[in-house]
């Protein structure tokens, strides 16, 4: 077995153990494509070792030892999956998760820390936290949160995977993916598929902002631009020409509609 981390949790300790043991049993299977996890944390040596371990379970890795190269990572491609590390310096872990969701993103996240306190964890989970991790940790314990977190993902998303059909663009929200004709299939993350889910099932129809902002992310104060965020998002995968959209069009005062 590994066990991970800085044993920061008790004090006096501050040693890396760990031992080598290989089992790969996952008892969640990707929905037809690799799961890419972003691991973020100032000890590269600790960032291995989860990148091992993670890998060897089938899952695509890449880590980064501060935010502000995790935030170029993430603009580049949206991970399904975030391992964070709170302590880090410049800008802390709940910092940086706070301002990844003012940005639009969605990704779920486990904080990884050596701050056990339960003030620190409710402060995590205030923010969106999905599982806390307390180092060090024992390497099955790791895969097993992460397993846990990608499996609520999934039963989160059941009952709404029949396909939906608008025209030539047909979309799979199971598999997290549109397909367009003469183009390879395009791949979206939890929320931009329920975000299109729901302009495509009401095709031709203004669907207005207060209904996105209820029904995908629970807001009901209408104060928020993730919307037009995940929009502009969406337009860049799927429209020939984003700033020209044929299929996702805004309705000034009101919200989008999807046309074909």
């Amino acid at each position: 077995m590994y066990v991970l981390g800085s044993n920061r949790c008790n004090p006096g300790y501050a040693i890396h153990i760990f031992y080598f043991y290989v089992r790969s049993d996952p008892s969640w299977s990707p929905r037809g494509t690799t799961v890419y996890i972003l691991v973020v944390d100032d000890d590269m040596f600790a960032n291995s070792l989860v990148q091992f371990v993670l890998s060897k379970e089938g899952y695509d890795v890449e880590t980064t030892d501060n935010p502000r190269g995790a935030l170029q990572m993430i603009k580049r491609r949206e991970p399904d999956l975030l391992i964070l590390d709170v302590k880090m310096p410049y800008i802390n872990g709940f910092e940086f998760s706070a301002e990844l969701r003012s940005e639009g993103y969605e990704t779920p996240i486990i904080f990884m820390t050596a701050q056990d306190t339960i003030e620190s964890k409710l402060q995590g989970f205030n923010i969106g936290a999905d599982d806390y991790i307390c180092k060090p940790y024992n390497h099955q314990e790791l895969v097993a949160r992460v397993q846990a977190v990608m499996r609520r993902i999934k039963n989160n998303d059941k009952g709404g995977n029949n396909s939906i059909r608008c025209g030539q663009i047909e979309l799979f929200p199971g598999e997290l993916k549109v397909v367009i004709p003469t183009r390879a299939p395009i791949i979206l993350t939890p929320t931009e598929m329920h975000v299109l889910r729901l302009l495509m099932a009401s095709s031709g129809q203004v669907v207005d902002r207060d209904k996105l902002l209820s029904d995908v992310w629970n807001d009901n104060e209408n104060n928020s631009n993730i919307v037009d965020v995940y929009i502009r998002r969406l337009r860049l995968k799927l429209e020939e020409d984003a700033e020209r959209p044929r299929h996702i069009i805004s309705v000034r005062g009101i919200g989008y509609k999807f046309v074909v």
